[in-house]
């Protein structure tokens, strides 16, 4: 299972904003059988509908417990941990962006009180490291059991 793409279904499209916010791509695909699965893919779902080989199955209702899930099932994940790199929305990587550019697009608070932004380069959503960034990245460490640390190229401290 190891270096293919991962994707998720509308099943479970919350374990997919988790994944981006570990900086894990992941797509979110519309699948109707499991021969609409490519091959490269390997397809989150909790629709029993369509196991086969390029499927794992979750069977867990709740985002934190198929996070855990997915990580025992896929350990290698542990190594792809990059927090908050990734596009909530797109799944694009983010590019870092000067302070200066970002002046007008975000609150004015918000301006004057961070120095460091990313921006989407397909939809072109800013991000930064504010207060519900903090709060997203202990929910993260409580559910994994982890440290994570922070930004480009991190990764996860298992304890």
């Amino acid at each position: 299972m190891k270096g293919k793409r991962l994707a998720g279904d509308r099943t479970v499209g919350r374990l997919v904003k988790w994944l981006r916010m570990l900086g894990i791509p992941c797509a979110l695909l519309a699948v109707k059988t499991p021969g609409d699965v490519p091959e490269d893919l390997l397809l989150l779902t909790r629709a029993t509908s369509l196991a086969g080989p390029r499927t794992l199955l979750i069977p867990y209702e709740k985002p934190a417990d198929q996070l855990r899930f997915v990580f025992k099932e896929l350990p290698y994940l542990w190594e792809e941990i990059r927090p908050f790199t990734l596009c909530l929305l797109c799944n694009e990587r983010l590019l870092e962006i000067a302070k200066e550019e970002v002046f007008g697009l975000v609150p004015e608070h918000v301006f004057r009180t961070q120095d460091k932004f990313r921006r989407c380069p397909r939809c072109g959503r800013i991000y930064w490291p504010g207060s519900h960034h903090k709060l997203m990245r202990k929910r993260l460490e409580q559910v994994l059991g982890c440290s994570l640390t922070a930004g480009q190229g991190g990764s996860a401290k298992r304890s």
